[in-house]
């Protein structure tokens, strides 16, 4: 369970970083690069994870991925 909770947060910090930096590159006029397998693995990878921690265990990492509404939605975001 603890490397569960481990790896969900590592994963969430890295798809944040992505996310937002795609949103740079659309607000800067530069295509964005399409969806790689890595990264589409990364997004399975951390649902899988959020499943497995449960709803109760996810509410108790909120303060930790300080995820707020726009944070998630950036997560979507990799996700189309």
């Amino acid at each position: 369970m603890a490397i569960d909770v481990l790896c969900c947060l590592r994963l969430h910090g890295e798809l944040g970083l992505r996310a937002k930096g795609v949103l740079l590159m659309r607000e800067s006029g530069i295509d964005e690069p399409p969806l790689d397998a890595e990264t589409r693995d990364k997004l399975a990878e951390l649902t899988q994870l959020e499943r497995a921690i449960g709803k109760t265990g996810m509410l108790a990492l909120r303060p930790l991925m300080i995820a707020t509404g726009k944070d998630i939605w950036q997560l979507t975001l990799l996700g189309h």
